[in-house]
């Protein structure tokens, strides 16, 4: 009865939180102010990563074969294997990412900007059916001597929650901007698809999201807003790499 007290509470507090602060959904490949992030272009679509197109003609003959083909042989990362890594959206992937991962195979890095969308007369064509671009993305972690691509997508969700007894004295004109008068809340999610660059085979990989939480005022907003992404990012990507290390007995 205690516990189930407890969750409600603090179902009601998060609630709250939403409410009054706000929630929000950024790309980690979107956040300003980092090396290699100007001209965004939004994120890699997953299912072309994965060579699905929604008008292929598929039939229950070709899904038997692929079954028949994996059977007994799943996409694991090995000792030795080397790695080809993309950052959906971005030029390059993170820094605390490719030190992660280089405690468990030799990394590739390589964009993963998507391509500029197709104009027809200078307009932007509708319902148009996304490219595959799967093949295309092996190809060139092949060409790196990579034998394996990993490819991963990072969410970060963030909630303001005000502090009230520093918005009272946000009167003061000055004093207003320097005392810390929010709490932002903000959680990171990563998942990759793990692609065997020969056959095109693929496993997701997910894991649980990573929270932090920091105070600031008016002030410091944006450079503490990225101080605690910079933070909470080297703790979800070595937690990532951990991961797969005991996922794959590496």
């Amino acid at each position: 009865m205690k516990k189930s007290k407890i969750s409600v509470t603090i179902l009601f507090s998060l609630a709250i939180i939403l409410i009054v602060g706000g929630c929000r959904t950024r790309s980690i490949s979107s956040i300003s102010g980092h090396s290699g992030r100007d001209g965004y272009r939004g994120e890699l679509n997953e299912l072309s990563v994965l060579g699905v197109r929604t008008d292929d003609n598929v039939t229950d003959t070709d899904i038997s074969d692929v079954l028949a083909s994996r059977e007994g042989k799943p996409v694991a990362l090995k000792r030795g294997d080397v790695l080809a890594v993309i950052q959906s959206g971005a030029r390059f992937p993170d820094k605390e990412m490719s030190d992660s991962l280089e405690t468990l195979s030799k990394v590739v890095p390589l964009s993963g900007v998507p391509p500029k969308e197709q104009h027809l007369h200078g307009r932007e064509q509708k319902n148009k059916t996304p490219i595959r671009i799967d093949r295309s993305l092996r190809m060139a972690a092949a060409k790196g001597g990579a034998n394996k691509l990993l490819v991963y997508w990072g969410i970060l969700e963030s909630a303001a929650e005000p502090e009230q007894a520093a918005k009272q004295l946000s009167w003061v004109p000055l004093l207003g901007r320097v005392i810390p008068d929010e709490t932002q809340h903000v959680q990171m999610r990563v998942k990759a698809a793990l692609i065997d660059v020969a056959t095109g085979s693929w496993t997701m990989i997910r894991t649980e999201p990573m929270q932090d939480k920091r105070m600031s005022s008016r002030l410091t907003r944006d450079s503490s807003d990225l101080k605690q992404i910079m933070r909470l990012k080297e703790k979800a990507y070595a937690q990532f790499a951990e991961d797969l290390k005991t996922r794959f007995l590496l």
